[in-house]
């Protein structure tokens, strides 16, 4: 099974390179592809962020940035999953069910979340990990 992980924080996932993941791994079991979304940022100063389109509180990942990153992926039949506190809650079920694809993509959120556009365009699902808080700024 192959992974793709769309994030601003890469260097986050690298415990899952190690134990049982990295000995999947070395036996092509499984196959991780971390994705940094900020490389794709055409800024000088490698900016993601902006407000949300048509208004509202906080900061969003800009889309094209987003598209970019995405695009990057060679598979374009792989499934895309939103990993949001809106999403359905992960269970046992969902993850069986999950096991199946070949290749899914993990679009990470930060700040208020991804561009809707977005989420319109290549998303096929949401997904929560559950109600509690991963890291704090």
């Amino acid at each position: 099974m192959k992974f793709s992980v769309l994030t601003l924080f890469p260097e986050m996932f690298e415990p899952i390179k190690h134990s049982i993941i990295e000995r999947a791994s070395k036996q092509n079991l499984i196959e991780i592809n971390l994705i940094n979304i900020r490389a794709f940022s055409e800024d000088n100063h490698k900016h993601v962020d902006d407000t949300p389109y048509g208004g509202g509180a906080g900061m969003i990942i800009k889309p094209d940035v987003v598209y970019k990153a995405y695009n990057s992926i060679d598979d374009k039949n792989a499934k895309v999953i939103y990993l949001s506190p809106k999403g359905k809650v992960l269970n046992q079920s969902k993850v069986k069910e999950l096991s199946k694809e070949k290749h899914l993509v993990l679009l990470c959120g930060h700040y208020e979340g991804i561009d809707q556009r977005v989420l319109d365009e290549i998303v096929d699902e949401e997904i929560s990990i559950g109600d509690y808080v991963l890291t704090r700024w």
